[in-house]
């Protein structure tokens, strides 16, 4: 049992295979789910893939609570496993033994995942060119603010912009923040920003809406997962808190510009059975979230 089987090769043996049959391979894990036995003992249910495709129905027994705790560490998302694995054709699933979670120089990234596509400088470069191009001296003041922290910028950048839904992958939320803009600028000339809407506000909640996202995701071999603060409290939450707290260090800035800011943020998901903290209240909130529903809604990965 000494080669190494990727994810399509895995399956062509199940498809020939009309018996058990058992592999050894080395995976990514994308998705885990706890469930249990009859007898109630805790147990992984395990998503893998590698560059050839992904694979489910994968078991990781465990015994008791504390065995269960630290093998869900081992199998957190985005780790890399090496294993040995046993089809069971009865179930049509595979049970997982003698695994060994990989350091970083055991396994080259590239063969789970193809390299991403979008042209970051590019991505990054619609963002900054749109902050300089604001005409309203208070929303470019927060944002240069912002993006001054070298630290938030980065996070910025390579944020996901969710688990599994639209654009779930490193840089995902930069090229959904880009798309927004993208989508707006040709309704703004379309119009020739003839309108009573606060165009450069909604540039600004374009910008900022999913700020939250830097704290509610981290990147684990470039595969998103939750962090604490993302599940206990949500990016709108977060977003809001973060902006409120720069807002704090500029002197004089306007209240009212200040509350239309937290509300696009809070308010970005439309609705309140749609996890919206708040519902719109004013027009260019409406527009923030249709922007938001049409950008997410066109790369929804189901």
């Amino acid at each position: 049992m000494s080669e190494i089987l990727k994810v399509n090769e895995i399956l062509e043996k199940i498809k020939e295979a009309n018996k058990d049959f058992s592999f050894r391979a080395k995976l990514q894990v994308i998705r885990q789910t706890k469930k249990y036995t009859s007898d109630k003992r805790p147990y992984f249910s395990i998503t893998f893939r590698d560059k050839t495709g992904e694979l489910p129905n994968f078991n990781k027994w465990t015994n008791n609570e504390e065995e269960y705790q630290k093998e869900m560490i081992k199998f957190e998302v985005g780790n890399v496993i090496e294993f040995n694995g046993r089809y069971k054709s009865k179930f049509g699933s595979i049970d997982v033994s003698e695994s060994k979670k990989l350091n970083k120089s055991e396994f080259n990234l590239n063969d789970f995942s193809e390299p991403i596509s979008v042209d970051i400088s590019t991505l990054v470069g619609k963002i900054e060119d749109t902050i300089q191009n604001l005409e309203n001296p208070n929303l470019k003041k927060i944002l240069e603010v912002i993006f001054s922290e070298k630290d938030i910028k980065n996070k910025y950048i390579e944020c996901p912009s969710s688990i599994i839904h639209h654009h779930n992958y490193k840089y995902g939320n930069l090229e959904h923040t880009v798309g927004m803009i993208n989508i707006f600028d040709q309704i703004v000339s379309y119009y020739k920003r003839n309108t009573l809407l606060d165009v450069d506000l909604i540039y600004t909640g374009i910008i900022l809406h999913d700020i939250g996202k830097i704290f509610e995701f981290d990147l684990n071999n470039d595969l998103p997962m939750k962090t604490v603060e993302g599940k206990l409290y949500g990016h709108l939450i977060l977003g809001d808190q973060h902006v409120s707290k720069v807002l704090k260090r500029i002197d004089g800035f306007p209240k009212d510009l200040e509350n239309n800011i937290r509300h696009m943020i809070l308010s970005h998901h439309g609705k309140i059975e749609w996890d919206s903290v708040v519902e719109p209240q004013i027009a260019e909130a409406e527009i923030l979230h249709l922007l938001d529903m049409i950008d997410s809604r066109f790369k929804l990965n189901y």
